[in-house]
């Protein structure tokens, strides 16, 4: 895993981009369960597999995103605080909580991004799961025709 993609703006937008083919899968994957096109075992084993690949790739990144945001926030108050108070300038807490939270826009956008794609990715395994465990019970309860 790349460590460097939250270090810049740059880096941010290398993110975006190397992950990109997991979050169009991601989203193919929900269009064609919204449109129906996915109903048979082996589809929603596909989709298992592939909605679990991609939770596992996005996940560990979504937990990155948070422990960077979160310390990059905290780092910018401290840092800012410290500057005013070392001009003796008057520390108003609501304004810097404010700027730092600005300071990580770009970090929480991202962070953002790979929540709502690992949710994605958990909701497209929960289904699947379901589907596959209504398709065998279906199997289990049907008449055996005589011979």
């Amino acid at each position: 895993m790349n460590y460097d993609y939250f270090a810049s703006q740059e880096g941010l937008t290398k993110l975006l981009n190397d992950y990109n083919e997991v979050f169009t899968l991601l989203d193919d994957i929900s269009q064609q369960l919204l449109q129906g096109i996915v109903t048979t075992t082996d589809d929603f084993r596909t989709v298992l597999n592939q909605a679990t690949g991609a939770y596992g790739t996005i996940e560990p990144l979504y937990s990155l995103a948070i422990a960077y945001k979160e310390n990059a926030e905290l780092r910018y108050y401290v840092e800012k605080k410290r500057e005013l108070e070392g001009k003796g300038e008057k520390v108003v807490a609501a304004s810097l909580d404010k700027e730092s939270s600005d300071a990580v826009a770009d970090i929480r956008r991202v962070r953002n991004i790979l929540e709502g794609y690992s949710n994605v990715a958990e909701k497209l395994i929960i289904t699947a799961q379901t589907q596959l465990k209504r398709i065998d019970n279906d199997g289990k309860y049907k008449p055996q025709e005589e011979a």
